[in-house]
This record gives C-alpha cells, sequence and structure tokens, in this order.
C-alpha cells in the first residue's frame, strides 16, 4: 500500500537541539532539588574540559562518545556566518592524526557507518560530534578517543579539504531551499525579532561559505574550541573506571587556553504587540495557521519544575485529543492541528497552536480553532480527562522503571549532553518513578487551568499563515490582525463534553484450540498449528523485561482487487484506522485504551494484508483483543471517510505546486507508465475512492484468518499467551481457503527512460537513476543484494560528495522481491547544482563500472563484512530485529535459521561476488534517468 501523505504544519526545523521546556516560573523557594543519575561519575581535566561516564549495557558490546562544544553560528562574526557549521564539516576532512577522509575509512573498517554512528550537528549555541563504537577492544576506544582529541584541538583544515568541503556545504544548504527554506528566512526574524539569534541560522551565508578565507575559519576555531568550553560524555558497555582513565589519557593532554575569554551569552526580545506575518509562496502546498507567543525557557532542576512540567504537558495532551476530534468530523473546518512548546533557539521557547484549513474555509477553520482555545481557556478540561492522563502517565513511567535496566546508552548521552549545554537534570529512572507515584496523583484541576492560562497572553502575540500565491479565502493582514484580536464566540461557550466510554471494549465469547506445537529453528522459535488453520510463531526473549511485539501476515493484498476497486482498497486500513473499532470512534478508542501500552493497527499491501502492534506484558489481553476486533468488528464511518476524502484532496490538489511531488509523478512514469497501481494518489484517483468499495476489500482480506501467520516476540509467558491464542486467535473466522497474490507483471521497463522536469525557482537540481529487472537469486541473495547497494553508496560518497563535492549525500536504496514475482529495483538519488546534472551522473556510471571491472578492493569488502557483522551483533539482541527477520524469512519462504547465520552472509561477502553482482544488477544498457531543474 501507498503510504498516505499526512498534512504536517510548517513548524520550523533550524537543525537545533530541543528539550522540554515550559512557560511559567521556577520552583518555588525551598523546593527539592533533582539529583543528577547516581551512576553518574564526572569532572573536570587540568586543562578546564568536563568529562562524564555512565556504564550501561544496552546494547551489549557498545559506546557511544559525544563531544559536546558550546561554541555553535550564534558566536561568529558578521563575515563569519556558516564557519561553525563548516568548522564541523572540516572535521571530517583531515586532522592532525588522520589526513584527508582516513577518519571516515577507519571507523567504516570496524563496521561502524557514516551517518547513523559517525556524525555531528551544529546549532545556534553548540556543535555536538557523536561516536558510536565496539567495547571490545580497547584499542578501538584509544583510537575513537584520539579522534575526539583531534576534533576538540587538531583539526588541519588542509586548503584543498577545506575548499572541497566548501562545496559539500553549500549543497547542504541547497538542500534546504525550496518553500520551507524560504518561509524559514522569513519567520525566524519575524519570531526572534531583531536579536542576533534571527542573523545567525546555523546554515550560515552562502556566499561567506564561498569567500571566506581560511585564515578566518581558523580564527574562529581557535577562539571558540577551548576546553573550558567543552564537555567528553562517554556512556556504554564499559567500567567507568577504564572510561575515565582513556579520557585523562586522551584529552587530558589537551594544553589549558592561553587566555581566558568570556562567551557572551545572548536574548531574544519577546513581541510586545500582536503581529501578523502572511507568507505567499507559489511552492507552498496548502494553508497552515499558527498562533505563537515565546515564553522564558525554565530548565527542570527542581521537583517543583518537575510537577509544571508533567502538568503542562497533560494540558497540551488534553487539548491535542479534543483537536483531534475536530479533524475527524463530516466535512472537517480542520484537516490537522497541534498545539504544544518549541524551542527554536536557546533564549526563545514558543507556545503554538498550529491547523491545516480545509480549501476555502480558512476564515470558519480560524474562528473553530479560536472557538476550541476559547472553550479551554475558560472552562479547563474535564475530571475524566484528567483521570486518563494521570492513568496514561503513570502508566508510561511504570513501563519506563521496568525496562530500567534496559534503556539504550544512546537515550543517556543524549541527556548527558542536554544537561551539559542547557542545564537539566538527568535524573535516574527509579527516581522520576518515586517523582511521578508522588506527584501526579496529586495533580489537580486548578494545576492543569494555571498551566492553560500561561500559553498566551490574551490570544497571542504572534500570527503567522502560509499559503500558496493563489489561495483566495484569507484576508489581508490587517483584517486578519481584527479576526484574531476581535474574535468572539458566535453563541455561548459551553464546556466541553463526550459520549458515555464505559461500555466493554470487548464483548465476544468463545475459543479455540492449539492443536499442534513444535520448534521450527535452532534459534528456539516455536511453531503453534491452531483449530482454525492460522499458525503462531513464538520467539520468547530477555531483550527487554516488558515488551511484546507482533505482527500477523497472509498472502493476497490489493492485487485481489480489480484496476477499478484498487483506489478504494489503497485506503481501505485507513478508512478504517481513522472510523475506529467495535463501535467506538478513533478519538473514543484512544481515550478507552488510557493507561495501557498497547497499539494495534492493520495495513495493506500489493501482495499481503496484515496486522501489527505491540504492549507491555501486562496490557497482552487488550492487544488480543484488538487484534481480534480488527477481524471480527472492524468499524467504517461516513464521517471519517469523509475526513479521509478531505485530507486527501487537500493532498492531491496541493502536490501540483511542490517541485519534489511533481518530479516524484515524473518518476513513476518512467518506470511503471500509467498504471494506476504505482500511480502517486492524484485527483482521478481520489474521485474513484468509494466508501462501500474501500470497506469491502478491508472486510475481504481480514473476514478469514485461518491462511494468517501471527508472530509474538519479546517478554513472553507461554502458558498466558496459550491461553490468550486459544481464546482471541484459535476463534477467529475461517474457511479453509489459503489465499495468494495475483501477479501483476508490472515490470520494469526495457532500454533507456530518459526525462527532465523544469520546476521550482531555487539554485538546486535533482538527480534519479534506477536499474531494474528479474534476478536470477542465489544463496543469501537478499543480504548480498542489500551489500552491493551499501557498497555502491560508500564508493559514491568518497567520488560523488568528498572528491567532486557534488552532492551533500548520495541515497542508494532497492528491494528485491521473489513473490508473487521475481523483481529487482536500485535507485539512486541525489541533489546537485544547476549545470552539474550530466557530469555527476556521469562519474554514478564510471563507479558502476568500476565495480564490474575487477574484484572490489579488500579494503571495501572489510568494510562491508564488519558492518555486517556489527549489525547482526546488535540485532540479535534485539526484538523488533527478530520480529522483522522472521517477518521477512517467512514471506521470502527462507528457514529461520538463516536469521541468526552470521558466517553464512560474511564468507560470501568476497570482492569476486561483489564485481559478479555489480555485472548481474546494473545494467548500464538498460536504466531510467530523470532530472529535476529550475525553471529559469
Amino acid at each position: 500500500m501507498k503510504k498516505l501523505r499526512v498534512l504536517a504544519l510548517f513548524l520550523l526545523a533550524v537543525g537545533l537541539v530541543s528539550c522540554r521546556s515550559y512557560s511559567g516560573t521556577s520552583g518555588s523557594t525551598g523546593s527539592t532539588p533533582l539529583v543528577q543519575n547516581a551512576a553518574v561519575t564526572g569532572g573536570k581535566l587540568s586543562n578546564g574540559m568536563s568529562w562524564l561516564t555512565m556504564k550501561n549495557s544496552e546494547p551489549e558490546n557498545r559506546i557511544y562518545l559525544r563531544l559536546a562544544v558550546k561554541a555553535g553560528a550564534i558566536l561568529e562574526d558578521d563575515d563569519q556566518k556558516g564557519i561553525a557549521h563548516l568548522v564541523e564539516h572540516m572535521a571530517f576532512n583531515g586532522t592532525e592524526h588522520f589526513a584527508k577522509n582516513d577518519l571516515i575509512d577507519y571507523f567504516e573498517s570496524i563496521g561502524m557507518s557514516f551517518g547513523p554512528e559517525i556524525n555531528a550537528y551544529t546549532g545556534f549555541d553548540e556543535t555536538v560530534y557523536m561516536l558510536e563504537i565496539p567495547a571490545d577492544d580497547p584499542a578501538i576506544l584509544e583510537q575513537s578517543l584520539l579522534v575526539m582529541r583531534d576534533w576538540a584541538t587538531g583539526l588541519s583544515f588542509d586548503p584543498v579539504e577545506l575548499d572541497k568541503e566548501r562545496g559539500v556545504v553549500l549543497e547542504e544548504w541547497r538542500l534546504g531551499r525550496g518553500a520551507g527554506g524560504r518561509i524559514q528566512d522569513k519567520q525566524i526574524p519575524f519570531l526572534l525579532n531583531g536579536s542576533r539569534y534571527a542573523e545567525r541560522l546555523p546554515i550560515g551565508d552562502p556566499e561567506i561559505i564561498k569567500h571566506i578565507s581560511r585564515d578566518r575559519v581558523v580564527d574562529f576555531y581557535r577562539k571558540w574550541y577551548r576546553p573550558e568550553l567543552m564537555s567528553i560524555i562517554l556512556v556504554g558497555d564499559a567500567d567507568t573506571t577504564v572510561l575515565q582513565k582513556a579520557v585523562e589519557a586522551s584529552l587530558g593532554t589537551i594544553p589549558t587556553s592561553a587566555s581566558k575569554q568570556k562567551r557572551p551569552e545572548y536574548t531574544s526580545k519577546s513581541e510586545k504587540k500582536p503581529a501578523v506575518l502572511v507568507i505567499r509562496d507559489s511552492e507552498i502546498s496548502y494553508t497552515t495557521i499558527q498562533l505563537m507567543e515565546q515564553v522564558r525557557t525554565v530548565n527542570t532542576r527542581t521537583a517543583a519544575d518537575l510537577r509544571k512540567q508533567i502538568a503542562s504537558d497533560m494540558a497540551f495532551s488534553i487539548f491535542n485529543n479534543r483537536l483531534a476530534e475536530k479533524t475527524l468530523i463530516a466535512n472537517p473546518q480542520m484537516l490537522a492541528a497541534q498545539a504544544g512548546m518549541q524551542k527554536v533557539a536557546k533564549p526563545g521557547t514558543f507556545s503554538f497552536l498550529g491547523m491545516v484549513p480545509s480549501e476555502g474555509n480558512f476564515t470558519q477553520a480560524f474562528k473553530e480553532l479560536l472557538t476550541e482555545l476559547g472553550r479551554i481557556e475558560l472552562y479547563g478540561v474535564t475530571a475524566a480527562e484528567l483521570e486518563r492522563e494521570k492513568s496514561s502517565a503513570l502508566d508510561s513511567i511504570t513501563q519506563a522503571w521496568l525496562e530500567r535496566d534496559k534503556l539504550n546508552s544512546a537515550g543517556y548521552a543524549g541527556a548527558l549532553v542536554q544537561s551539559e549545554l542547557y542545564g537539566d537534570v538527568m535524573i535516574s529512572v527509579q527516581d522520576r518513578y518515586d517523582l511521578y507515584q508522588s506527584i501526579v496523583p496529586q495533580i489537580t484541576l486548578a494545576e492543569l487551568k494555571t498551566e492553560i492560562d500561561r500559553w498566551y497572553t490574551g490570544r497571542g502575540k504572534l500570527l503567522l499563515v502560509t499559503a500558496s500565491e493563489k489561495t483566495a479565502d484569507i484576508p489581508s493582514d490587517s483584517d486578519l490582525l481584527s479576526l484574531w484580536q476581535n474574535w468572539k464566540p458566535e453563541t455561548t461557550l459551553a464546556a466541553y463534553t463526550e459520549n458515555n466510554l464505559d461500555r466493554p471494549l470487548y464483548d465476544l465469547t468463545g475459543s479455540g484450540k492449539i492443536l499442534k506445537e513444535e520448534i521450527v529453528s535452532r534459534n528456539g522459535i516455536k511453531q503453534w498449528t491452531l483449530s482454525n488453520g492460522a499458525r503462531v510463531l513464538v520467539y520468547p526473549t530477555a531483550f527487554k523485561a516488558n515488551e511484546v511485539l507482533f505482527t500477523a501476515f497472509s498472502k493476497g493484498g490489493s492485487s485481489l482487487s480489480g484496476d477499478a476497486d484498487y483506489p478504494s482498497a489503497a485506503i481501505a486500513t485507513s478508512f478504517a484506522q481513522m472510523s475506529g473499532l467495535n463501535g467506538f470512534s478513533a478519538v473514543e478508542l484512544q481515550k478507552k485504551l488510557a493507561g495501557k501500552t498497547v497499539s494495534v493497527g492493520t495495513w495493506l499491501d500489493e501482495s499481503w494484508e496484515g496486522v501489527h502492534g505491540s504492549s507491555s506484558a501486562g496490557d497482552m489481553e487488550t492487544l488480543f483483543q484488538l487484534v481480534n476486533l480488527s477481524f471480527t468488528r472492524p468499524y467504517f464511518t461516513a464521517d471519517a471517510f469523509d475526513a479521509l476524502m478531505s485530507q486527501l484532496h487537500t493532498v492531491v490538489r496541493s502536490r501540483q505546486n511542490e517541485p519534489n511531488e511533481v518530479f516524484s509523478d515524473l518518476k513513476r512514469r518512467l518506470l511503471y507508465g500509467t498504471n494506476v497501481r504505482r500511480a502517486n494518489f492524484n485527483e482521478e484517483i481520489v474521485t474513484a475512492m468509494k466508501a462501500g468499495n474501500a470497506e469491502t476489500a478491508y472486510r475481504q482480506r481480514f473476514a478469514d484468518a485461518g491462511d494468517f501467520t501471527f508472530v509474538f516476540v519479546g517478554s513472553l509467558d507461554e502458558p498466558k499467551l496459550k491461553q490468550l491464542v486459544e481464546t482471541y486467535i484459535a476463534v477467529l473466522p475461517s474457511s479453509g481457503t489459503k489465499e495468494t497474490a495475483r501477479p501483476l507483471g508490472i515490470n520494469f521497463p526495457s532500454g533507456i527512460r530518459e526525462d527532465t522536469l523544469r520546476m521550482g525557482i531555487d539554485p538546486k537540481s535533482q538527480v534519479f537513476l534506477a536499474f531494474g529487472g528479474k534476478p536470477i537469486t542465489g544463496e543469501r541473495e537478499t543480504e548480498l543484494f542489500k551489500a552491493l547497494n551499501a557498497l555502491l553508496q560508500i564508493r559514491l560518497r568518497e567520488v560523488i560528495r568528498e572528491d567532486m563535492s557534488g552532492s551533500y549525500g548520495v541515497r542508494v536504496s532497492g528491494f528485491l522481491e521473489t513473490y508473487p514475482e521475481s523483481s529487482f529495483e536500485t535507485s539512486i538519488e541525489f541533489g546537485c547544482e544547476p549545470g552539474r546534472e550530466e557530469s555527476l551522473s556521469k562519474a554514478v556510471f564510471e563507479q558502476i563500472e568500476w565495480l564490474k571491472s575487477a574484484p572490489v578492493p579488500e579494503s571495501y569488502i572489510t568494510k562491508l563484512r564488519e558492518n555486517w557483522r556489527r549489525d547482526q551483533e546488535e540485532g540479535l539482541r534485539n526484538n523488533r530485529f527478530w520480529l522483522n527477520r522472521i517477518f521477512s524469512f517467512s514471506t521470502e519462504g527462507r528457514p529461520l535459521d538463516g536469521i541468526s547465520a552470521t558466517s553464512d552472509v560474511t564468507a560470501l561477502l568476497t570482492g569476486v561476488r561483489m564485481q559478479e553482482l555489480a555485472k548481474k544488477y546494473f545494467n548500464t544498457g538498460n536504466y531510467v534517468k530523470a532530472y529535476l531543474m529550475p525553471k529559469k
């Protein structure tokens, strides 16, 4: 099934670090200070650098390193805009101990990937460098800390590499252009009210990046990269004493700063009078409205602070549930809506309330938004709403407490970075649990009302609207200001009410039997055959203390719907999800499940249909009830279908404004012609969607559970699981018929197909290349095909990004399928400067020919083997990994023994095999190529 594009608000995204913040004053005098997690040890080196270490064994054999530098874009001089970010890039392009890209080569050789495990980011106030490394070799830790030392004090700024990296940074800037970039250019100065932050976006000024001298780049590095402004953080599967000694031996040798220079702090002034900003752009897809107001950022340092944060989160959650109801009614005025807090800069936190109005209904939708805001401001929340939030908060913290020994080191490392940069206290899970048990039951309706009253002064100080240039229903700025500030409800506002939710979620009876039990793999995976013909695969693990993951699947999918019915089948599960279950609307169902850790959803793609979900061990019965009801009591309402159609019509009409969306249409036409099953949703397809046909497609696909396979992985109590399976799964209806998907014969085109779309006003192009066909599969072909694509991505990064400075990044992706027909496809995509499309495409083909010309060098094979081995090492201790692998191996008809057979794959990864695969899969006489270029 195609993923439905979700309407989203133009909330700011400027590559910044966020922390949970709220409006209001700090904790009361004498409030109990929060105490940092006792598992954290730390101190200062003699040069002034702070260090923090923490032992945590999830995942096993991994250490997460962070170097946090309190130097970001805000410290740049006027002629240095963007240099903090450029310095970050240069950290990967030559240091005292690693020439050019040797640093990336080293980490790839030990199985780590550039991007997921080797990365960095630059914000307004900080730059943070990140590594993930294996913990089983002291030499790797020593080498990694040497890298951190080089980043802190030993960047080489080789002139040749600097000039290359200017191009990469410019490509990153180019990647962020488009309507979103132009909106941000106008929103940031408006929000940050002429402050220094408004003039220091981390991406910088492209003209400065192009022309600034090496000396001025080095000036920033020497001035602000000082040990007293740095913190080194290590969290992972290692003794903290060992980590501390390693840090002291490596980073402790960095000289103390010759002169102490106080780091300046900057503020952001809040707007005093209500102000309106309407941004129109030819490429904006749909209208958005946002009310915003700057509030004081408050760090969570005391129990009182935490209480206010919890109350604020509860209030926003309740309000968002109310807004969601308004998007799921017939003829909705609001197609999407959301409220919350957003941090834009260190001193700039904003309360926001945003929405997407339905087409042609700007004024009415805005009034409805103000009505709901007025209602909650006047009456606050109800006792029932508060009790549900309390139940959810206590359940959430209980689940975290139960998993306290299984929490990921990456999360702890990130929290310690936030603590160092912004002053939030990282308390232990036990302390947080104890505080929640004390605080949450005591929170009152009045406290939530106090938090709601702090969201806005009046109706907010800032109103931002984004819209297409063609949109005709937006009032003038003066009329909009008047509508906003002078709004009064058309009728007397009444308090919020809701339907009675007391009736039971599940009201069916009956049971079936497990007829047969067997072990089907040496991994210990069990198979139960049920009395209705369904089978259940069970894999209990101890990877998490309280996690149950689930999926179910059956052959058929939308292939069994005719072409005329396909549009309706494509939205069948979305229609069901937006309607609800067993007579409960989607919003009512969410309320009914408050206080439970459980989720279930259905899916339908071309060849398969299925159900997926998860729960805590304690909520497993609710999980089973929801699964049963998804088969036996789906719910389809006219209001939900109307709301879904309103969203989809808005999406498809707006797509024609957006160059990347139109380019996506072009790519699909080149690959698949005009076949409706491969086309993006358009007005014709959406108009063809019928509620009755969508409901029929759903019921047909989920009417018979007898040919489904159900998979459960995680914290499983087998006796309890058997009882639940017999009560809720074995009882599902079955006809004894085994369906199969219908081959559709939609093949990759023969020969060479090329086209160019000229659209867009920014100086940016996009290149798309695809290879495909029918594979002749062999041993472990799926894994080898994935490795081939990874190899090509490594090579193209080296050539297209590093050598040619042609793109910020090249993405290589693909699929290999064997059911119901064998097919494969690899796509290569990247952005670039207009005019370089042909030369960079030629370079891609040259690298493909290089892969074919001789056995791939052993240095690349080492990277592939180590990456595969390390991924398996971590994955084999992860419930989600096992669930996904059991699913994929089952649907591909492969023995489940192969899931853990790591050495089988690494032995097949050879230079000769990669050369053979390149010849098989990259036929340079049969491909699709498309360019997106600016109109002018």
